[in-house]
């Protein structure tokens, strides 16, 4: 009984996430009110479906306690359906206006709007309504703080079973609460989420965007997500002053929230310099910056302010897995590529809207590795690690490296599986990375100015399944299909072996 009330109030939760959803519908219902557009008859459907559909999810599985204590898998499970749902009936809209043809196609650029990855399968993507574009960006912009914590800030009456939901969607290795209850700490995140959206549309909107290009590109810029109204992206407005000023939107993006808020909250800088991972999210920055300028200088014909204005603006589009792009980079030198790439594995600040493995992970693997060759020259050695001023403990430091090894394993598993569709491996192994990291646009195939419309169909349900797993941070979407008693089974069978080989 006690599981079957868990399993009501998990689809309960997914009922009122959708309900959610349906009412972000009407951005794009206004859009085309306002530019007259006939695709309004698809939101006109889609929203009150949508509402439907989740007012009959909470009347079928309404819980029978208002107060249902729910475990780390019950919240995993709340998160992951509840971005899987969403995707699939974001996807609708893209499937009655015509925009895609198949249900692959709409179902990837659903969940790459959801998980704020930015990948697109769109060749044309000027050519599309004005209503569906708005839809693709408020996707990101859902997706980027997270729908999950939005709903935690609005309608949550779970008590501490809302931590369990945050928990699970949250990104990085340790969670900061910003008030002792998590509701509160929810609102003041959408609070900063919504002012910090504010402020960059102003920001695009005084460099000479148009207030629709602005809104749908600071969507995308906060929730570091990379939909562009445009083909070619920002290289097509040719304004240095514009991605100058997109340069600093997504600097700020890649920084811890919690951070941002203790900063306008106390009215005080020192935060930034006493947190260890903003420092090095931003010598990380300076230090890539610095060695793709070096390397592209001769191609730019040692025009110093245009190779670093291009270069600053890829380092931080792809370390902050926003995805935006200027130039073509792929025409740099392979030393730029290969900086590039590496970023590709680094990742933003945890608790930011980023996707990626995260700076805080990094910093905790080199603390590892450190006190692992201490350990060697003086065994009886002890040693506090600490990340974001916290005591790590045993439990998290085995997480990060768990972590590790499963981003790099089903990085390296996808791009076999992709290159057993006949794509060659650049393409498959940095295609996979772009979309396991929330990156976007990949190298090669699936580059910068190439959409993922080339990919087989089966690759393109592989990626959707890599962006879901990005985006929740891979535990979240394993804990749901890893049952409690195969565990016990399996860790039973393992200790047998062990004791048996002793």
């Amino acid at each position: 009984m006690g599981r079957a009330r868990k399993g009501n109030v998990v689809w309960y939760t997914v009922g009122e996430l959708l309900i959610i959803v349906a009412c972000c519908m009407v951005l794009p219902i206004i859009t085309a009110l306002f530019y007259r557009e006939s695709c309004i008859n698809v939101f006109l459907f889609m929203m009150p479906l949508t509402l439907a559909i989740g007012i009959m999810m909470m009347l079928c599985w309404r819980p029978a306690k208002k107060n249902v204590h729910l475990q780390v898998r019950d919240g995993a499970a709340i998160v992951t359906f509840g971005w899987i749902f969403a995707a699939l009936l974001g996807m609708c809209p893209y499937l009655l206006a015509g925009t895609f043809d198949t249900v692959a196609d709409a179902f990837f650029e659903a969940m790459s709007g959801f998980a704020t990855v930015g990948a697109s399968v769109l060749d044309d993507i000027e050519g599309q309504p004005r209503a569906i574009l708005m839809w693709r960006s408020v996707t990101h912009w859902l997706g980027g703080m997270g729908i999950i914590v939005l709903f935690v800030a609005l309608l949550s009456n779970l008590g501490a079973g809302a931590m369990q939901m945050v928990r699970a969607e949250t990104a990085g290795p340790v969670k900061d609460k910003l008030h002792p209850k998590i509701a509160d700490s929810a609102r003041s995140l959408w609070l900063l989420y919504i002012f910090n959206t504010a402020i960059t549309f102003l920001l695009l909107f005084c460099c000479k965007m148009d207030a629709f290009d602005a809104l749908n590109h600071a969507f995308s810029i906060v929730a570091t997500g990379g939909f562009s109204t445009r083909n070619s992206s920002i290289g097509s407005y040719e304004s240095p002053l514009l991605e100058w000023a997109m340069v600093g939107a997504m600097y700020m993006s890649g920084i811890n929230y919690a951070l941002l808020f203790m900063t306008f909250r106390n009215r005080s800088l020192r935060h930034f310099w006493k947190n260890r991972e903003f420092c090095v999210y931003t010598g990380v920055v300076l230090g890539a910056v610095f060695l793709v300028t070096i390397s592209v200088l001769p191609e730019y014909q040692e025009n110093l302010f245009t190779a670093l204005r291009q270069s600053a603006f890829h380092v931080l589009s792809i370390i902050t897995t926003t995805g935006f792009v200027c130039c073509d980079y792929e025409q740099w030198p392979t030393a730029a590529c290969v900086v590039l790439i590496l970023l590709m594995f680094s990742g933003a600040c945890a608790g930011s809207t980023t996707c990626g493995f995260k700076i805080d992970r990094h910093i905790i693997l080199v603390q590892q590795a450190m006190r692992e060759v201490q350990r060697f020259l003086h065994p009886r050695l002890v040693r506090t690690l600490k990340a974001s001023e916290k005591r790590l403990t045993e439990q998290t430091l085995h997480s990060v490296t768990a972590f590790f090894y499963l981003f790099v394993a089903l990085t390296l598993f996808s791009t076999f599986i992709v290159c057993c569709m006949g794509v060659d491996f650049l393409d498959s192994f940095t295609g996979a990375l772009a979309c396991l990291g929330g990156v976007g646009p990949a190298i090669g195939l699936w580059g910068p100015t190439e959409s993922f419309s080339s990919a087989p169909r089966l690759a393109k349900w592989l990626f959707s399944a890599l962006m879901l797993l990005g985006r929740l941070e891979i535990y979240t979407v394993l804990a749901i299909f890893w049952p409690s008693k195969s565990q016990h089974l399996w860790y039973k069978k393992l200790q047998f072996f062990s004791e048996q080989e002793e």
